[in-house]
């Protein structure tokens, strides 16, 4: 209703006349609060998205870390120098583990296994010494993005990467010190897949999208209905709204590593970056918000219920 329907004799506060056309007609007409609701379920999907795109990313991926005849047979191909035929395994079973260590601390993902095996130091040789030698061995074995890195701190490591078949091979060395001798270790793992980076955008993209859509038509559904019933609407929003915010804010970080193909945490090695969604608490949360988002999809199919109100009384006629 406007000031127009009131019959206020105050011509001069009258408002003045809508838009003919365009943009801002069109959204006065839909309402904001449907334009504020679309929005919210973009940013809470698209994140959510992006950690589906990432996770279906790793679907085809072993969950097991490469077993020991691989890592045995690749090993010559890493390491300059002789090495132990015992290979062991770290975090073989925590592939698809939800409750990760990493999990707890801005849920960086859910750590690949790996195998690793150790090699012999090369005799009275230094840290570039043994990164030049492990990156030509492992050029010459056909490795492909061989990067060597040198990091000077309180002590001396050196890390060589690779990537060959769908494996990332990481040599680390570190010297001998007064207390410690010198160590050559080889972890071999499964690299990060190729179509990482395209999952991950494809499923923001989606899940930013239907987020919106799924906004918008549930705020002009429920319209129909009575202001009780439109006031059970907000409220199930704001429900769906904090049930889905710490997993969605937890995946921001990672969504960023996800993208950005960061396999360094916590040392060389890939990880799933679903997010949020493997932080304790929040998980149970996000698998919830079903509960609402659903009630509020039924609630779009239900027939209009209008408001109870009694019939208006009659207004008196004068007679002229």
């Amino acid at each position: 209703m406007t000031l127009l329907d009131t019959g206020s004799p105050d011509r001069s506060r009258q408002p003045a006349p809508p838009l003919r056309g365009g943009p801002g007609r069109w959204i006065a007409e839909v309402g904001g609060r449907a334009f504020l609701v679309a929005i919210l379920a973009a940013v809470l999907g698209g994140l959510s998205g992006i950690a589906l795109g990432s996770w279906l990313a790793w679907r085809d991926v072993d969950p097991m870390a490469p077993d020991r005849a691989t890592a045995i047979r690749l090993a010559p191909t890493v390491l300059p120098g002789a090495f132990d035929d015992r290979v062991d395994h770290y975090g073989r079973h925590t592939f698809w583990n939800p409750y990760s260590k990493n999990t707890l601390h801005g849920g960086t993902g859910v750590r690949v296994g790996r195998a690793h095996v150790t090699g012999t130091v090369p005799a009275q040789a230094g840290p570039e010494e043994v990164a030049a030698a492990v990156t030509r061995q492992m050029r010459a074995g056909g490795w492909q993005d061989v990067h060597s890195t040198i990091q000077t701190s309180s002590w001396v490591t050196v890390e060589v990467t690779g990537t060959r078949d769908g494996y990332l091979a990481a040599v680390q060395f570190t010297p001998a010190d007064e207390v410690n001798p010198a160590t050559l270790g080889f972890d071999l793992m499964w690299a990060e897949p190729p179509g990482q980076p395209r999952y991950t955008v494809a499923g923001g993209l989606a899940g930013a999208l239907l987020g919106a859509l799924l906004g918008f038509f549930t705020s002009r559904r429920w319209r129909r209905h009575s202001r009780r019933m439109q006031r059970a609407y907000v409220g199930l929003c704001s429900v769906t709204l904090l049930m889905l915010t710490p997993a969605c804010l937890g995946n921001i970080p990672t969504a960023a590593g996800s993208l950005m193909a960061n396999t360094h945490r916590n040392g060389p090695g890939p990880s799933v970056y679903w997010g949020g969604f493997v932080i304790y608490g929040a998980e149970p949360l996000a698998i919830l918000s079903v509960l609402p988002i659903l009630a509020i999809v039924i609630g779009c199919f239900l027939p209009p219920i209008a408001s109870r109100r009694g019939p208006e009384p009659a207004r008196p006629t004068s007679i002229g």
